[in-house]
């Protein structure tokens, strides 16, 4: 601010010597007519008062060009700060860790905008000044110094923000193509889960299957009505029918959870196949025998049907 005010000063001083010159000599004319006639009447007094009025509006017009080009090279100056506080924001959050890419993305372009409208402002003002120095035909060297150092200094700075706003533009691209891939492996990671889901069904229902047993007991005609058990003739033992078209109504249950099996009944026995020692039969409180199953996979090793007769 200083420094603007030293420049705007030295163009006033000097536009105040050469009036001051001015002044003096009008003066010293006057003078000169006065030991000779009425100054006032004489027509050298009134052409030297017309140059008088015409130096004092001439020095207010410069006071109001002083006053504006102060102004004008404050403003720029002002600008010129502004511009850096801008600036060092943005290379300060291009710094930053990598946080919600989505809002820092937002901010640092909303940022670069800014600076790229600040500095079209600064241009417009120093092309201003420099209209008005032309205009004033002013061959003041060091406000036109001034001025070339400020279009430098501009040019540096827009150069700075096209880099910055490069690497910005380079960064978005990459955390686009970056939320592209999440998102690609978002859906993948959904279908492998989706897979494994329904894969974990398959696994839980086969192994339910695998471990399914079924179980039926009844007396010898409830049997044979079920269609389970045939005997022919009264010395007949008879024998355990194909279960597998059968329609009974078969009890399933796995096999790794049960190891009683009640029968509501007495003087049972075993139809289907199971290996002697993989069982035991005991009686119950209320006078009814219940199987224990000692070994699960030996007891279900042969069939994975159970038919029991029972007497009632």
């Amino acid at each position: 601010m200083k420094f603007v005010k030293s420049i705007a000063k030295k163009i006033i001083i000097v536009k105040m010597k050469k009036f001051i010159y001015s002044i003096s000599i009008l003066l010293a004319a006057a003078a000169l007519f006065t030991s000779c006639k009425n100054v006032e009447e004489s027509d050298q007094y009134r052409q030297l008062q017309s140059r008088v009025d015409s130096l004092n509006r001439a020095n207010k017009q410069l006071t109001a060009n002083y006053n504006e080009t102060l102004d004008m090279l404050n403003e720029i100056e002002n600008g010129f700060n502004e511009i850096s506080v801008a600036e060092s924001k943005l290379i300060a959050l291009n710094l930053e860790n990598q946080g919600d890419t989505v809002s820092r993305k937002d901010i640092m372009l909303n940022q670069v905008d800014k600076i790229k409208d600040k500095i079209t402002e600064q241009q417009n003002k120093i092309n201003d000044l420099q209209a008005q120095l032309s205009k004033s035909n002013a061959k003041n060297k060091t406000l036109t110094a001034t001025i070339t150092r400020m279009q430098k200094e501009l040019d540096e700075k827009t150069a700075v923000i096209e880099d910055l706003q490069r690497t910005v533009s380079s960064q978005m691209a990459r955390i686009n193509q970056l939320d592209s891939t999440v998102t690609s492996l978002e859906k993948n990671v959904a279908g492998l889960q989706e897979q494994n889901a329904s894969q974990q069904e398959r696994i839980k229902s086969q192994d339910a299957d695998m471990n399914a047993v079924h179980y039926i007991c009844g007396t010898e005609g409830e049997l044979t009505e079920w269609g389970l058990f045939e005997k022919k003739g009264l010395f007949d033992s008879g024998k355990l029918m194909d279960l597998s078209n059968t329609s009974a109504d078969f009890k399933t249950f796995d096999r790794r959870r049960v190891n009683i099996i009640p029968t509501n009944g007495k003087r049972i026995k075993l139809l289907t196949n199971h290996p002697e020692g993989s069982y035991t039969i005991e009686p119950q409180e209320d006078g009814t025998e219940s199987i224990i199953i000692n070994d699960t996979d030996n007891f279900w090793s042969i069939s994975r049907y159970l038919v029991v007769r029972v007497k009632r």
